[in-house]
């Protein structure tokens, strides 16, 4: 019986003995070299369903590999540095700023971060071993290894010498809980409900007259220094009792309306580029004195300005605002950012210093209420930027930061990317959008865990200096990690001292680069100028920008080049209902609970069936089948090692023979051919399909007789070589999914000491037969409909039935004439007839619509048929009362669609199709015939419960009435050979009855010694 913890666990033993892991990683150590690279995760925790998917995935592909023959770098990776972790050690040290972290010390808290990063590599490594999942995990690569970390820092230096690096004063988003600046692509963005307002801006020398503008921040009104207009659109004075209030003319009476302001009155209309230079005054200039040093005025914008809500005036603070920074830098506004790293004001604001902006919202309001400034306040839902990381709400602060300057390579970017090979398709429009719209990067973080910058300035004449190596440091460092680098000081030209800027870079940097580092490049070349770029990236969507981004850009900056030939995305692991699992939401569902369940195999097999360019929605239910599927591979093998033995030498085949191997070659063709494109789950399904309908619900019933000990026909030895043939070559097709299930048949049937080390299977094309294999699928596909009859009928299939009619068109009817005895098998019928069509149905073709396009291209005409009017004819046929379409033929200008009677049951095999109908009149005969079935079902369960093997034989007992003893005499040699009977006597039996509608019979079996 399969109990797949107990044969997993047997397996993995077995390997760790005998070494199979590492023998097939080297077994192709002087062949092709394939090169796969891992994109790193965090070590900070047990694995979950979605990294043990991406895992799985990894793993198939890696497996596949070496089976073709190629030697793959498999080389686990893990990400080590960044916010993620210093986030964790602060809480774990009670740390709750940066002030804390410089107060607890720089060196103690990096050793903290450091056992943090590092704690649960070895339990993931063993987590994801469990998974079948053989990467060397004895030497992944870490980037907070000293190597790691040198060998970064060259392509830092050359975008520093391609003068791609540069230094500004720029808005970008800040974390206030990370403190630091946060890229691109470490923001998320949801929908949030916050207030926003409408605030007048006296205008200088016109009492009373204000420009009104709406903003969704006010914690930003501080560093406002300017207001836009759209220069070419109408503008107008609006007298209120609030003032006159400068408002977009086309606006005026929706925020009218919005301001309950009824009584108003347009005094004049100007169009925008006209209010161009008019100043205004700041409303907080009181408190906050930086303001009255400052001019404030309208400034025009094409670009920014709309009229799709607000006033038509936009407040323009350019410290807090890319736009802002944009139009301001153009225009010669100031540029204020009085707010702190940790979302604070700083002194600039006056009495709001120290206030965490968000906070300060209200009391602002309060100002503007207090001042008359402010006309109205309306609750707006909105999307806004949060950190990826921790979730708090982003700030946009202009402050100092060092870039790589990505909009000069950007080009590059997008014609490297048309290089690479995609998987699915659409993967390669959306990285293309993405790269598209890239800003620079901004690369350094003001942290402290993470490899350090290798940038030193001199402190008295600015000269820059970048290290690409330890030994350009002139100092050997046990650690090269803060605050140890921080002692290297270089002495500069000038006579002055070079100091290494504090920060430390992006974590997405340390990532981007693990293709080439990992390799030891630049310090080793050898191997890098062999297998880089890596052949394949298998990760989820979530990486468009995230490690694709920061990969490609670093390649193109330091290579030139893309640096990846192929990648494969995959979707999220979402519940059954499409929802991320959350501890919150209590629908987590660990890869050990399903293990538990169903064994890895299962999993394996569940996840690898699916599209991994799909969202991955996880259901119990649809795991037990796959359960199901990998029960049946165990019981084809248990099937052929209690019935078969292993014949290499092939002697005649039978028709069934012939078809299941035709079937085999062309599945190997076709999963091979399917796994080279990495569209396995495509091979999958198919792979699935023969094992469960072609092999095990169809050719084993067909040749069961043949392999019964007591069966002395010449086409024995045909049955076992082809099964033989059809077991090994599926356990190697089964191999790179299912590891532990293949190599435990592999060892049973003693092919050798791992199916792990064979090759993968060859097409041999001589084996094809198509025709063949299409007869073979109109009959399957009519013994599926007689079946389904025989359910709804509640007759068994083990019950013989009378006759079997088929109506359906000439394919079908030469498939019955060459398959007819098989058919009669798969069905258990006596008879098969072929039944009539009608052909009385006939449809006009629509010849102005064929003809003149096409001629008297028949096929023509039938194949632009089949795209635009098959589909409809289909249902006009259904509609019309008729059963099922049988076939289509084209007779000159007219359409003759063959359809079948109402009564019966359809199938359809392709674009072939008929109708089934079984005579069920119980004669004589079938009535002796079924009991005699059902008598031998009976006695083979009962061989079972006593855990008898085929050889061994019994004696065989029966109580029974003489009508029903006659029949069973004449059944008796049958029964005899089925159930492994020596001899039948009649007489008092005890223990068993069978029973066949109101005939019973009792038995009894004695074990012969």
């Amino acid at each position: 019986m399969y109990n797949p913890q107990k044969i997993e666990k047997e397996m993995e033993r077995k390997w760790k003995e005998s070494n199979v892991p590492g023998k097939s990683r080297e077994k192709n150590k002087d062949k092709k070299k394939f090169y796969f690279i891992d994109g790193p995760p965090y070590a900070t925790g047990h694995i979950h369903l979605g990294t043990a998917y991406n895992k799985i995935l990894k793993d198939f592909y890696v497996r596949f590999k070496r089976m073709m023959g190629f030697y793959v770098r498999y080389q686990p990776g893990y990400d080590t540095h960044g916010l993620p972790i210093e986030n964790q050690v602060e809480k774990k040290l009670g740390l709750k700023d940066k002030n804390g972290i410089e107060d607890y010390g720089v060196e103690k808290f990096n050793e903290e971060c450091r056992k943090f990063a590092t704690e649960f590599i070895t339990k993931m490594n063993k987590e994801f071993e469990n998974l079948g999942i053989w990467m060397d995990w004895d030497n992944p690569y870490l980037t907070l290894k000293n190597d790691y970390i040198e060998n970064s820092w060259y392509t830092f230096k050359k975008a520093f010498e391609r003068g791609l690096v540069f230094k500004d004063t720029y808005p970008l988003h800040v974390c206030p809980h990370c403190e630091t600046s946060v890229s691109y692509n470490e923001i998320e963005y949801n929908d949030t409900t916050e207030n926003s307002i409408y605030v007048k801006f006296p205008i200088k020398g016109e009492k009373g007259e204000y420009f009104l503008i709406w903003t969704t921040t006010p914690w930003t009104i501080p560093a406002n220094t300017g207001i836009m207009v759209h220069p070419n659109y109408d503008y107008s004075k609006v007298k209120t009792y609030k003032g006159i209030l400068v408002i977009a003319t086309e606006l005026v009476d929706k925020v009218m309306e919005k301001l309950e302001i009824a009584d108003y009155k347009i005094l004049d209309t100007k169009k925008g580029k006209e209010f161009k230079d008019i100043e205004y005054t700041h409303p907080f200039e009181d408190f906050m004195p930086i303001h009255k040093k400052i001019k404030h005025i309208i400034v025009t914008s094409s670009r920014y300005v709309t009229l799709e809500g607000g006033t038509g005036l936009v407040h323009t603070a350019p410290g807090h605002g890319k736009e802002d920074y944009e139009v301001g830098k153009e225009k010669g506004l100031e540029r204020l950012s009085p707010v702190k790293f940790d979302g604070t004001f700083t002194k600039e604001v006056g009495k709001y210093e120290n206030v965490y902006v968000k906070d300060a919202d209200a009391p602002l309001v309060e100002e503007m209420k207090k001042r008359d400034m402010l006309l109205g306040e309306e609750k707006i839902t909105h999307s806004y930027p949060f950190c990826w990381r921790c979730k708090s709400p982003l700030l946009q602060l202009a402050a100092p930061q060092w870039f790589f300057k990505v909009t000069a390579i950007r080009d590059n970017l997008l014609k490297e990317n048309e290089k690479v090979n995609w998987i699915p398709k659409w993967a390669k429009a959306r990285f293309k959008d993405w790269l598209t719209n890239l800003d620079d990067w901004p690369i350094t973080r003001k942290r402290y865990w993470g490899i350090p910058t290798p940038l030193w300035i001199c402190e008295k004449c600015g000269e820059k200096k970048v290290v690409a190596s330890v030994k350009e440091l002139g100092k050997e460092l046990e650690d090269l990690h803060k605050p140890f680098i921080d002692e290297v000081v270089f002495d500069c030209k000038c006579g002055g001292k070079m100091k290494r800027i504090p920060e430390v870079m992006d974590v997405w940097y340390d990532s981007g680069v693990c293709s080439w580092v990992s390799l030891c490049y630049p310090k080793e070349k050898d191997l890098f100028e062999e297998i880089w770029p890596p052949d394949l990236n298998i990760e989820g969507s979530d990486q468009f920008r995230g490690w694709w981004n920061s990969q490609m850009i670093l390649s193109v900056i330091t290579f030139g080049e893309n640096p990846f030939k192929n990648v494969v995305t995959h979707g999220m692991i979402l519940d059954i209902q499409g929802k991320e699992m959350s501890k919150s939401l209590g629908n987590v569902i660990t890869p050990q609970e399903a293990i538990d369940k169903y064994g890895r195999d299962s999993l394996r097999l569940y996840f690898l069936s699916s599209p991994p360019g799909d969202n991955f929605y996880f259901s119990f239910d649809e795991l037990k089948e796959t359960f199901k599927q990998i029960n049946m591979l165990w019981n084809v093998s248990s099937f052929f090692k209690n019935y078969c033995k292993e014949i290499e030498k092939e002697s005649k085949l039978s028709l069934e023979d012939r078809w299941i191997l035709s079937r085999l070659n062309t599945i190997i063709k076709k999963t091979t051919l399917y796994n080279k494109k990495y569209q396995s789950y495509k091979g999958i399904e198919i792979l699935k399909d023969f094992l469960v309908n072609d092999l095990s619900r169809t050719y084993i019933k067909l040749i069961r007789e043949r392999t019964w000990p007591s069966y002395e026909g010449k086409d024995k030895e045909a049955a076992f070589y082809t099964l033989n043939v059809c077991l090994k070559n599926l356990i190697k097709l089964f191999a790179p999914i299912c590891p532990f299930i293949t190599d435990k048949i592999w060892w049973n049937m003693g092919y050798g000491e791992s199916c792990h080390m064979a090759e993968w299977p060859k097409t041999d094309e001589s084996r094809i037969d198509e025709k063949l294999e299409k007869d073979f699928e109109i009959i399957q596909k009519i013994s599926e409909a007689s079946n389904a009859i025989r359910q709804e009928e509640n007759v068994g299939l083990r019950y013989p039935v009378k006759k079997l009619v088929v109506s359906g068109s000439e394919e079908v009817r030469e498939a019955i004439g060459k398959l007819e005895d098989t058919l009669k098998k798969m069905t258990n019928v006596k008879e098969v007839e072929l039944g009539k069509l009608s052909l009385d149905y006939r449809v006009k073709l629509s010849y102005s619509k064929a003809g003149p396009k096409y001629g008297k291209d028949v096929k023509k005409i039938e194949n632009a048929l089949e795209k635009e009017d098959k589909a409809k004819l289909v249902k006009e046929v259904r509609d019309r009362g008729f059963a099922e379409v049988a076939g289509f033929k084209l007779e000159e200008e007219d359409l003759v669609i063959e359809v079948a009677s109402k009564e019966g049951k359809g199938f359809r095999a392709g674009d072939v199709s008929g109708i089934v109908t079984l005579d069920l009149e119980e004669t004589k005969e079938i009535i002796e015939e079924s009991l005699a079935k059902e008598l031998i079902r009976n006695i083979q369960q009962t061989r079972k419960e006593m855990n008898l093997v085929v050889k061994q034989k019994v004696k065989l007992k029966l109580e029974t009435d003489k009508k029903t003893e006659k029949v069973v005499k004449k059944w008796s040699e049958e029964i005899k050979k089925e159930v492994g009977a020596k001899e039948i006597s009649f007489g008092k039996a005890e223990g068993h009855i069978s029973a066949y509608k109101d005939t019973q019979i009792k038995f009894e079996l004695e074990l012969v010694e």
